[in-house]
């Protein structure tokens, strides 16, 4: 049989990052809900689909460490361990080991046993403890007989023509075919886990092709005692029988040869799958085995993270239709154009522009992606924050379903992330001290999203301590920074100064302003804003606002030594007509007097190294970056326009002077000015 994993692995990556979320998540509410036997269900669906796949890829460690946790679920499963804080942290632990593994995988990276030994070792005394204290009254009913079942027999209804060719073809390359039928103990209260187990022991040491009852009774648990396999598998019949009978509450094992009839070759790699990706299977043996390593190779190319997207098949349905109905116009011009009738060709062109308009929204929407692929990770941090800080505190979420574009989406994490350790660390109270203040002693953080317009609003908001001004001022003017005529507010903001920190002791979580220029900085390059509200002993509220889409903007077009550039239009607060004798020298500066304020003027043409054009008149573009408004000089203004951003050489990025660049209609290409960069370059230069 060929090794087909290279066609699985970016599959693999993708579902193994949403089954570890799912129990990520499951988990977290297990903590909440101990005695939610549907959710010890589903966490069992979710782990055994998890190991079924490493298995079959054949990353023997994966299994292991996914098999010895099943172990722990089975006991909460049965109630011989209770769901404690202690083991729900454990559990989260290898969580968190697994997705090391996953992105050591994706990295081409070699797993060894070495990096799960210590938490092998602590989920198996917790297992050993439990096992050590249980009668032997409450063990599972093994012993009990069937009273007169009728005959276990390996007869098949129906084998579909596919799988005897697959049959036929694994046998002809040395492969042996076995029927298969199993009889589960009368006494079993979990059939549907156990015939999964049986089955993903098998599929370690082969492949299973064909189940009666199909896959869904048997996952429902639907059935009375008895299933029926057709197995290939290079063990032996001795070996087979033996690795079923090895798993717990099995009554009686039939394993006979079986004989296909010929055809040619089919689809083995899709049965795979469908054998693979079966439900819940709790675990009980004492130390799992590994896997055969026969369909572990890795390929060699680099795997990255979140290159992918899942869009709505209705959009992509709409993408086809759109497509379809531009073809038609596109036929109708190219035969207009031929015959030059100008009233046709300009028909044509009308719809065509439609279209594109229409396929450019579309395309828009099929790469956004919901804020809930960063937000769902949050709960879980806060949680062990809690317990790291020795807090009581919950998170409460709104508006995950609030869509971004994707590029945005991804860079949202850091900051985030960065924000929330803030509201646990220096926001949130020790539950002593926010029972003396008045307040419940579990702090809540509101994390929300939500659209408006071109825009999409997070707001984070703590019923913590807040800042406190005062505080805040005397440490500013410790640091040298001035602060007189300054609002609350505005000194609040200082928090966002590079490097300022008003905690006496800085925490490895995070302190407030440490690094939170960093944040600031971030949604600034994503195009967004950020500000902050807070009242002493009432909270701190961060609202970031950002645009829906880095790839298409509208943007402000203007020349600069007679070359095109392009200026993002919403940072533009105005564009003024001046004068040379209207920019003013200072001691450190050029200013222009804009709204009884003298504002900086950046002169771009020097910036960007290029000649000046001797003009009587220039156009400043006032734009406002954090809160500073400057006015960056333009030769000649062309117009507001919507443009395509295109990625441009690393080399032109690293000058930090530009974000890109767009195709003008008539062909010819303009850079995207980084107003951000620009401005803080100036503002660095004057300094």
């Amino acid at each position: 049989m060929a090794d087909d994993n290279s066609v699985y692995r970016d599959l693999f990556f993708e579902e193994s990052d949403d089954n570890l979320q799912a129990l990520n998540d499951n988990i977290l509410e297990l903590e909440q809900e101990p005695d939610n036997i549907d959710l010890v269900n589903n966490i069992f669906r979710v782990a055994h689909t998890l190991k079924g796949m490493s298995a079959t890829m054949g990353y023997d460690v994966m299994t292991k460490l996914t098999h010895k946790m099943e172990d722990i679920f089975d006991l909460f499963k049965s109630g011989k361990l209770k769901v404690t804080s202690d083991h729900v942290s454990l559990i989260f632990k290898c969580l968190d080991k697994l997705q090391e593994l996953v992105d050591d995988l994706r990295d081409d990276k070699e797993l060894s046993e070495e990096q799960i030994t210590d938490l092998w070792n602590e989920l198996d005394q917790v297992e050993k403890g439990v096992e050590g204290k249980t009668p032997a009254a409450q063990a599972p009913k093994e012993e009990q007989a069937s009273d007169g079942p009728k005959e276990l027999t390996t007869d098949f209804e129906k084998v579909e023509e596919a799988d005897l060719d697959v049959i036929k073809k694994a046998k002809a390359e040395g492969y042996n075919a076995f029927a298969i039928a199993v009889r589960i103990d009368a006494g079993s209260l979990l059939k549907g886990p156990r015939v999964f187990l049986v089955m993903e022991k098998l599929d370690q040491e082969g492949d299973v092709i064909h189940s009666e009852p199909s896959t869904d009774i048997l996952e429902a648990g639907d059935f009375e005692t008895d299933f029926k396999l057709i197995y290939l598998t290079h063990d032996s019949k001795e070996q087979v029988e033996e690795n079923i009978n090895s798993n717990s509450e099995i009554d009686q094992v039939i394993v006979a040869d079986f004989d296909p009839e010929a055809k040619p070759a089919a689809a083995e790699a899709e049965e795979k799958e469908v054998a693979k990706k079966e439900a819940p299977s709790p675990a009980k043996e004492a130390k799992p085995k590994a896997a055969p390593k026969k369909v572990a190779k890795k390929d060699a190319h680099h795997n990255n993270r979140n290159q992918s997207i899942r869009v709505d098949l209705t959009r992509l349905d709409n993408f086809l239709d759109l497509v379809s109905e531009l073809v038609v116009y596109r036929n109708q011009l190219e035969d207009a154009g031929k015959r030059n009738n100008a009233d046709e060709v300009r028909d044509s062109m009308e719809q065509v522009s439609r279209l594109t308009s229409e396929l450019q929204d579309l395309v828009l929407k099929i790469r956004m992606q919901q804020v809930s692929v960063v937000f769902s990770r949050f709960p879980r941090m806060i949680r062990d924050l809690a317990n790291e800080l020795k807090k009581d505190m919950e998170l409460v979420i709104i508006g995950e379903e609030t869509e971004l574009d994707k590029t945005v989406v991804s860079e949202l994490s850091e900051p985030m992330i960065h924000l929330l350790r803030n509201c646990a660390d220096h926001g949130i109270e020790q539950p002593e001290v926010r029972e003396k203040l008045g307040k419940p002693r579990k702090g809540k953080i509101t994390l929300a999203a939500y659209q408006e317009g071109n825009k999409v609003i997070i707001t984070l908001e703590d019923d913590g301590k807040g800042l406190d001004p005062e505080a805040i001022k005397a440490s500013a003017e410790r640091k040298g920074i001035n602060t007189e005529g300054m609002s609350e507010r505005e000194i609040q903001m200082l928090v966002f100064h590079p490097g300022f920190s008003t905690a006496k002791k800085i925490t490895d979580i995070s302190g407030r302003g440490v690094g939170l220029d960093a944040v600031q900085n971030k949604i600034s390059e994503l195009g967004g804003s950020l500000e902050m509200e807070s009242q002493v002993n009432v909270g701190t509220k961060v609202t970031i606002k950002l645009p829906l889409t880095l790839s298409i903007i509208q943007a402000l077009m203007i020349s600069i030594s007679n070359e095109d550039f392009a200026v993002p239009l919403d940072v533009v607060e105005r564009v003024v007509m001046i004068k040379e004798e209207d920019i003013l020298q200072t001691q450190q500066q050029e200013v222009y007097r804009f709204q009884d304020q003298l504002i900086p003027i950046v002169r771009t043409n020097r910036l960007l190294g290029m000649p000046e054009i001797e003009s009587k008149k220039k156009f400043a573009i006032i734009v406002k970056i954090n809160k500073q408004y400057y006015g960056i000089l333009a030769d000649g203004l062309i117009g507001q326009q919507e443009i395509v951003i295109k990625k441009i050489d690393q080399m032109l990025m690293n000058i930090n002077k530009y974000q890109g660049a767009t195709i003008l209609g008539n062909g010819s290409i303009a850079l995207i000015l980084d107003v951000n960069a620009i401005c803080n370059a100036q503002k660095v230069a004057n300094s």
